[in-house]
Order: C-alpha cells, then sequence, then structure tokens
C-alpha cells in the first residue's frame, strides 16, 4: 500500500521594496514586457528553487512609478532560509533598480493587499530643472500659486466619485474613493503632493497632481475642480501628470500606525 504523501510547508514572507521605475511597466506581472513583480519572481525561483513561487503585492502601480516602501508578500514551499540570506541574494539577482529593504516571516492570512488599511503617494513638482532629479520629478517651469493648490487639495478628501480622474477601464467598477487626506508641501526647491486612501483608481493621483498644477497656474478654480467631482468630465484625463513625479510612499496595516501618519501629515502641511 503506498503512503499518503504530506502536502509541502509553505512558508510566507512579508517584504519591503523600493524601485525606480523607469524602465518598468509598472508592478503586475506581463509576458511581454518588463514588469517589478516578474523580477521579483524571476529572482525568488532561483533562491527558493521554487518554480510555484507566489508574490503579491499592495497594489498595482503604473509605468514608470516609483517606490519608496512597497510591501509585498511571497509564499513558497522551497527551503526555509535565513532572513539576511534572502535579502542578500534577491539584492545580488535583482536589477540595480530594485532593492529588497526588509524581509519577516508573517502569518499565512496576511496579505500585502487585502490586509492593507491605507496607502499613502507621494508626487513631486521641481521648481527648478535639476540634472540627477529628472526620473523622480515633475520640472513645471511656471510659478504656481501653492497657496491655491493647497486650499483647492482638501476638496479631494473624504468619499467621492473619482470617475472624471479614472481610466475607461476602470468604469466597470465601482470609481467611489475614499480619500483620508490630501496635503501639499513647499520647500525651495519642490512642491510635494500626499495622497492618502484606503484605494486608488490607475492614473487617478498623476490627474489629481495635473489638475493641482493647472489651479497653481491660475487656469482652473476651486469651483471648478469641485465639478469635476460632481460629476463626469474629461479635463483631467487631458491633465495627467508624468510618472516620473509619482511614489508609491507607504502601506498601512495597523490602525494606530496609520492615524499616526496622518496626523503627522497634516501638521507638516501648507
Amino acid at each position: 500500500m503506498s503512503k499518503i504523501q504530506a502536502a509541502p510547508t509553505r512558508h510566507r514572507y512579508r517584504l519591503t521594496l523600493e524601485y525606480a521605475g523607469a524602465g518598468f511597466s509598472g508592478w503586475q506581472k506581463q509576458d511581454d514586457a518588463r514588469t517589478i513583480q516578474g523580477a521579483m519572481l524571476a529572482a525568488a525561483v532561483e533562491i527558493f528553487g521554487d518554480e510555484r513561487v507566489d508574490i503579491q503585492g499592495t497594489g498595482r502601480t503604473d509605468a514608470g512609478v516609483n517606490a519608496l516602501n512597497y510591501t509585498a508578500h511571497l509564499e513558497t514551499t522551497g527551503e526555509r532560509l535565513p532572513l539576511e540570506i534572502i535579502i542578500e541574494r534577491f539584492n545580488e539577482l535583482l536589477p540595480a533598480n530594485i532593492a529588497v529593504l526588509a524581509i519577516s516571516p508573517c502569518h499565512a492570512r496576511f496579505h500585502a493587499r487585502h490586509s492593507c488599511i491605507g496607502r499613502s503617494y507621494l508626487y513631486q513638482i521641481a521648481k527648478r530643472k535639476s540634472a540627477f532629479n529628472k526620473k523622480y520629478v515633475w520640472w513645471v517651469k511656471d510659478r504656481l500659486d501653492s497657496a491655491a493648490m493647497a486650499e483647492t487639495a482638501v476638496i479631494f478628501a473624504g468619499m467621492h466619485d473619482f470617475v472624471s480622474f479614472a481610466e475607461r477601464q476602470e468604469l466597470k467598477k465601482s470609481t467611489l474613493v475614499r480619500l483620508n487626506g490630501v496635503y501639499l508641501y513647499e520647500d525651495d526647491e519642490m512642491l510635494r503632493l500626499r495622497v492618502v486612501g484606503s484605494h486608488f483608481l490607475w492614473r487617478m493621483v498623476r490627474r489629481m497632481a495635473g489638475v493641482l498644477v493647472e489651479v497653481g497656474r491660475g487656469n482652473l478654480s476651486k469651483s471648478e475642480v469641485a465639478a469635476f467631482l460632481a460629476g463626469p468630465a474629461d479635463a483631467p484625463s487631458r491633465l495627467t501628470a508624468p510618472p516620473s513625479g509619482l511614489f508609491f510612499e507607504q502601506a498601512f496595516y495597523d490602525e494606530q500606525e496609520f492615524e499616526d501618519f496622518l496626523v503627522m501629515a497634516a501638521e507638516e502641511a501648507l
């Protein structure tokens, strides 16, 4: 009589990554394109010797978008390796513009996307040309009215229908999004827009940034932007900011940590 073989033990890990999005077609694996998830999976197969290794991220970032503290989880039946060896091997195998910052074992029910209670994005608008930051900012040559931008930004906070800020393929699902806060920061060289919410529509933050720049230029008023939230409008899609300035900043899984972050974000804003 043949013996019944036990199912292989699956190990799940939580990872924190950073990446520069230029040259990648976003996070999600595609058969015919270079992606962050695709690069991570290829490295993981070599590290764990498991062709069925699975890596899921906290959300899909667009082509060219960057990430500072991006959370993913990895599940494998491969050998359980020391954590420092896993990080070392990932960073040896991954392209130079992807880095694994941290890794830890996690509960089998932890899911990078479904367990997440909040996410934050940053959009960087440069006030001057930079020889070094071109890949990470949108240089707007015009002088912008940051006070008007900050005053308008707050109307995005709360629950709104972002249909005017959505891509056509997003219209098949709900375009209602609750934003916990929208904040603007300014220093001598940069304007930074921070958007915090439960989830985001494809290109939504880039369209918010583009609309606010038009407010700063004096081409749109606060009431006109409010109208974009009241019903469908074509203008936001035409004003989509470039992906270079956008960073996925952080994912949140703990209520207190999320609340503390929102307090900090509000205190430092214009």
